[in-house]
Formats: C-alpha cells, structure tokens, sequence
C-alpha cells in the first residue's frame, strides 16, 4: 500500500486566519464567563487546542482537560460513542467548550454534549477546527464555532491522521491510498 498527499485543501496561513477569526468569536461568546473550561477530544484535538488557547491566553484564566472516546471499529462506526478516557475535571456549573478538529457525523460531539450537560455543566458551546458535513443537516448537533468548511475526502494533517501517520502536517491535505 502506497499513501501520498494528494493535494493541500487548506495551507497553513489559511489555517491561521481560521484559528484567529474563531478565537475572536470565543472571546465575544465567554464575555464576563469565569474560567472556562476547553476540553479537547483526544487524539486529533490537541494541535488545534493548543493554537485556540495560546490566541486566548491574554482573554481568561482558561481550565483545560482532555477526553478520549471511541465510535469506531476498525474504520467503520460502531454508531455508539464510548468513553476511553474520561476527564479528571468536574463539570457542574461549569461553561464547557468542546474542541474537536473535525466533525463529519457529529455522532461523538452530539453524546458528548449531551453527556456534558447531565453531568451538570451550565453551559456547553462545540468549536470544530474543521466541517466536512456535505449537508450542514447532516450531524445531529451544530458546532457554535466553525474553522473551515472541507471536502468530504480523507484528509490528513492539522489533526488528522491515517493510522497515526500525517497528524503533525501544518496544513491539511487529502491522502490517496494505492494498493
């Protein structure tokens, strides 16, 4: 099996802009919220995490906690999400942010938040880094804050990866695999 980049879809200027723009919208959005809490959804969150935290960090005093979970076996959806790795954090009362690098189904963001908003949090807002949702009615929840919308292709890099490989690329490409 043979993988190569294919093209780029989004340059890492582009990326740049996007991570700005979005922590503009969070900074508006958590006004006069104490300490809020972001909280990355493990693996492919933690390079668009850390940009969106490094923007804020003048803005708030900002928790930070991460959570893994698993909807897939092997490459194909299982259709339940199911918690890894939980996080160490409380969330009643808290006002949470959610920060994935990308939504397609929106099935793990929609039980996240759900889960999030049992647990007591008062508030939970979804930031995607990026959307390839062909349908915006597609996923069953919403982000409140989108980077960039991208084709529905396999895209690697920002984040994203092929069996671990391609996740630490500065800007994001779709990945052709040859036999």
């Amino acid at each position: 099996m043979e993988m190569t980049l294919d093209r780029v879809v989004v340059t890492a200027e582009e990326i740049d802009r996007m991570v700005e723009r979005v922590a503009t919208e969070l900074r508006q959005t958590l006004a006069g919220v104490e300490r809020p809490l972001f909280v990355g959804v493990m693996e492919g969150s933690y390079i668009w995490m850390a940009d969106l935290l490094r923007r804020l960090a003048s803005d708030f005093d900002i928790e930070s906690d991460y959570i893994d979970v698993s909807s897939y076996d092997g490459e194909s959806s299982t259709g339940q999400v199911k918690i890894v790795q939980d996080l160490h954090t409380q969330l009643a009362g808290r006002t949470v942010v959610i920060l994935d690098e990308v939504i397609d189904t929106g099935l793990t963001l929609q039980n996240l938040k759900a889960n999030f908003l049992e647990r007591g949090a008062e508030q939970v807002y979804i930031a995607v880094a990026t959307d390839k949702r062909v349908t915006m009615t597609e996923a069953g929840v919403d982000p409140d804050f989108v980077g960039i919308r991208v084709p529905d292709e396999f895209l690697v890099g920002y984040g994203m990866d092929y069996n671990e490989h391609y996740r630490n690329l500065p800007m994001i490409s779709v990945l052709k695999i040859t036999e």
